[in-house]
């Protein structure tokens, strides 16, 4: 498998949120106009918003990984804010779960799919945010004995 210096590496994750920040908007022009001809006005009014309620916590995430990765590009990843971005983006998740529940349930019945693997990633990140705040209280300890 090929491999990417670091820095490109970062650049490109960089490049993929600003392009996912993008869609973000996008999506949010757009939904007014995926509400099917047939629907009632009530109906219409809640699908608009819960879909924007789901806009919230995928836009809140994408601003805490740009600073994910902006920490990691001045190499501070063993750090308290990066630990407090990865917290925040598994929280992200796990709302997001939370809202495709709601949605599943009321609409869309593959949203209770979607909910399964947005709390499944917030479970990861929350492993991941779990073994950095290990390797920061080790830092830490490693920093003071010297």
């Amino acid at each position: 498998m090929p491999k990417i210096s670091k820095n490109a590496s970062v650049t490109l994750s960089l490049i993929c949120c600003i392009v996912g920040f993008l869609g973000l908007v996008f999506l949010a022009w757009y939904f007014p106009h995926m509400i099917p001809e047939a629907a009632s006005r009530a109906a219409s009014v809640w699908i608009l918003v819960l879909d924007y309620l789901l806009l919230v916590p995928v836009a809140v995430a994408n601003g805490f990984l740009v600073k994910l990765l902006l920490l990691v590009r001045r190499r501070q990843v063993f750090t308290d804010q990066a630990v407090s971005c990865l917290r925040t983006i598994s929280w992200c998740c796990f709302i997001e779960a939370g809202l495709f529940v709601v949605t599943g349930v009321l609409f869309f019945g593959i949203d209770l799919v979607l909910a399964f693997v947005a709390g499944f990633l917030g479970l990861v990140l929350r492993v991941v945010k779990n073994v950095i705040e290990e390797a920061v209280a080790l830092k830490a300890e490693n920093d003071f004995t010297i």
